[in-house]
């Protein structure tokens, strides 16, 4: 039986609808994330300075930044989770939930314990039937834990950096374990280290997902790369946080130049 005319218009309508009423629950989930992340009036608790530039790549997305206070430390983190989209969102909420629960519940203020309790919780999320296979889904994640009566900063990552750049310019770069939080694990006493810094008034710390460095050029087709976001970040460092973002946005699109982009972008810039 062939088409109609009408027959096709009243397809493309109903198809439209379909995608109409998609568009709107993933900007009514967006609502939803944002809230989960941390606000804005906790980061104006807790630091000197700071910005928070954050473009999911898809509406909602897998990125997350978090911070919280407890006593004389005050938490940071920067996640990177699973895929795009619903899938990503889903897990956001899932780490912040832990990451919550583990401040809350546990005494447990070391950088590296956290992350020792958040990757058992994930496995543990992810464990099914009696031989308690789980599936690859994992979170790339920084976290910082900064203690404001001695001004020392406690790093663990995993699979992830963080960069600290002193008022002199000089850049520390913070390398975390080179496994995520869940996943196969593959290593049989998986630990994450804890790093101690010292910063000084004035100082920065970036924490970051891949998204930015990874963004491919319209002009070139190549990746932004680790190397040249390093640089734009020491470009501003001494400016007013909110300046820095504004010129990583500007260099952002530039770099871009037409291509769309190619994953979730999370950038997180503090001044102590």
């Amino acid at each position: 039986m062939i088409a109609t005319e009408q027959d096709l218009l009243n397809k493309i309508d109903e198809l439209t609808k379909t995608k109409n009423e998609f568009l709107e629950s993933l900007h009514y989930a967006s609502f939803v994330q944002l809230g989960v992340l941390s606000h804005k009036r906790h980061f104006i608790r807790n630091f000197k300075d700071f910005f928070i530039l954050y473009h999911p790549h898809n509406i909602i997305g897998g990125d997350l930044y978090w911070t919280t206070r407890k006593g004389k430390y005050v938490f940071l983190a920067v996640g990177d989770c699973t895929g795009h989209g619903v899938s990503g969102a889903i897990l956001t909420v899932l780490a912040i939930s832990y990451l919550n629960y583990i401040l809350l519940n546990k005494e447990i203020n070391h950088a590296g314990q956290i992350l020792d309790y958040l990757d058992e919780k994930w496995i543990e999320t992810f464990q099914q039937g009696a031989k308690k296979l789980h599936n690859n889904d994992w979170v790339e994640i920084s976290i910082c834990v900064y203690n404001t009566e001695t001004s020392e900063i406690e790093f663990a990552g995993a699979n992830s950096k963080a960069l600290i750049i002193k008022q002199t310019g000089e850049q520390i770069e913070c390398v975390g374990n080179k496994y995520p939080i869940g996943g196969w694990q593959l290593e049989q006493n998986r630990k994450y280290t804890t790093q101690t810094f010292e910063v000084l008034s004035g100082d920065m710390i970036y924490l970051f997902s891949d998204g930015f460095k990874d963004q491919f050029s319209g002009n070139t087709g190549k990746r932004l790369t680790k190397k040249n976001f390093y640089n734009l970040l020491s470009n501003t460092f001494n400016l007013p946080c909110e300046l820095q973002k504004n010129y990583l946005n500007k260099e952002l699109y530039n770099w871009m130049g037409g291509e769309i982009q190619t994953d979730d972008v999370c950038v997180v810039g503090v001044r102590f």
